[in-house]
């Protein structure tokens, strides 16, 4: 076990007060947007005592630190942990799949003249674990939803761009047929100029929006935005999309290809170990509306919100790694089944490996735990946030006998809705039969040589 040093990212976003008391620091006189934990190689974590980064502990001994399921994650740390202060509103962004993201990378490589979007061929999804009241965006919002708020701004332009969409699917249940012209709805928003743009924004900010879902604390935000950005498409991409706040304790899951933006609030994240944003509006940043285009799920999408259901609850998610919301009260033990970190952000406590090793570990301070310390036990009362990667010997939708049915299944042309435990790029919608039977057998093959590591 070791602790890490503080591992500050300073964007302009970021509060200045959430982190340094997280940590009982004073303040500084630059924003602390995200507090990082991991091995990624633009800023890993150093150890407290003798400064050494973590992705050099774990490439010096990765069965010691990632233990006997490594080459299900590439031999590398799976996850970033964070805790994000959200200070003001992050761009409209989606991350790319693994497949993208490797696609995008190459591309790019072989262009150097042109302004690269991707900084590596991982992919990446996230989870998130509200630590006070978060307000996000998140994926679109129905048919019926986008027609009360259009009527309400009164804008010939946005009727003009709807229209077909809306006619066809009012008060209808929505099929695979409508992925296309609400796609094209929403590329051609990104066609509407600047001028245009302000126009809505102002009919926007004097219509009466009673009529629809949109709340005063949402106009409040979507104002803000408009003097900050005047003329930005992203503008009227956030008027369609789902309004989300997570109460303290909620969890949402986040999918390569999901539209989302956070807005105010303070989080504990978990991210794969890539840092590939695609963003396309709300932003001071490059964006990419053309990339955003062919790599975003752009569909209505309601979120699904999980609740802790006890004191000590571990949420469930399609990813490699799993993230724990542990309310202790005196002495908590458990086995390590891979690679761990753990940051408490209500007290302190003590911990204590398998090896008799002791560390007194202040609020806020990150704790890292290689596999080889095989089962450890905290001391004290505290809220403790543990990220770790997922039990793959235990598990027991890794069985064989799990899937094969579903495969069966699939084998004779019957299409059924995927099972839970399918790792990887699960999508909401296949657009096409290929696309189901290519999704189908990139997770057999993922899962296969686990299977047989185990066995």
């Amino acid at each position: 076990m070791e602790l890490l040093a503080p591992n500050i990212q300073h964007y302009h976003w970021g509060d200045y007060s959430f982190i340094p008391e997280l940590q009982g620091r004073r303040k500084g006189d630059q924003p602390e947007a995200e507090l990082w934990m991991g091995a990624h190689p633009t800023s890993p974590s150093k150890t407290l005592e003798s400064n050494r980064g973590l992705d050099d502990i774990i490439s010096n001994n990765r069965d010691a630190s990632l233990g006997p399921w490594k080459e299900f994650f590439g031999d590398e740390l799976p996850y970033i942990l964070k805790v994000l202060a959200i200070r003001e509103p992050l761009s409209i962004q989606v991350h790319p799949t693994a497949e993208q993201a490797e696609e995008g990378f190459t591309s790019q490589q072989s262009k150097p003249e042109e302004t690269g979007f991707y900084t590596s061929s991982e992919g990446k999804e996230e989870v998130v674990c509200a630590l006070t009241e978060t307000d996000l965006k998140f994926g679109f919002r129905d048919q019926n939803e986008i027609h009360l708020i259009i009527d309400a701004i009164g804008s010939q332009e946005l009727h003009s761009i709807w229209k077909d969409f809306l006619e066809e699917t009012l008060d209808q249940q929505l099929s695979l047929d409508h992925i296309a012209p609400f796609k094209e709805a929403i590329a051609n928003i990104f066609e509407i100029g600047p001028d245009q743009i302000q126009s809505i924004t102002a009919a926007t900010l004097s219509a009466d929006m009673s009529s629809t879902i949109i709340s005063e604390k949402e106009l409040k935000y979507f104002a803000d935005l408009a003097q900050a950005y005047p003329g930005d498409p992203g503008l009227l991409i956030f008027l369609f999309m789902n309004f989300v706040t997570l109460e303290v304790g909620d969890f949402l899951h986040i999918s390569p290809g999901e539209t989302h933006a956070y807005l105010c609030g303070n989080v504990v994240e978990v991210t794969s170990n890539s840092d590939n944003v695609i963003r396309c509006g709300l932003t001071p940043k490059d964006v990419n509306a053309e990339e955003y285009l062919s790599i975003g799920d752009i569909y209505p999408w309601k979120p699904r919100i999980q609740k802790p259901e006890d004191d000590r609850h571990t949420y469930t998610s399609p990813t490699p790694f799993t993230l724990s919301r542990l309310n202790i009260e005196g002495e908590w033990s458990t086995r390590v089944y891979g690679p761990e970190i753990l940051i408490s952000t209500q007290n302190a406590f003590t911990i204590e490996n398998e090896s008799g090793q002791k560390l007194q570990v202040g609020q806020g301070q990150p704790v890292w735990i290689p596999f080889s310390d095989h089962s450890y036990t905290v001391t004290g009362d505290c809220l403790l946030f543990r990220c770790a990667t997922k039990d793959y010997g235990n598990d027991v939708h890794n069985r064989i006998e799990d899937w094969e049915p579903w495969k069966k299944m699939v084998d004779k042309g019957i299409l059924v809705h995927p099972p839970d435990f399918m790792l990887t790029d699960v999508p909401k919608v296949f657009r096409s039969r290929e696309d189901y039977e290519a999704w189908v057998q990139k997770n057999l093959e993922h899962l296969l040589p686990f299977l047989k590591l185990r066995d």
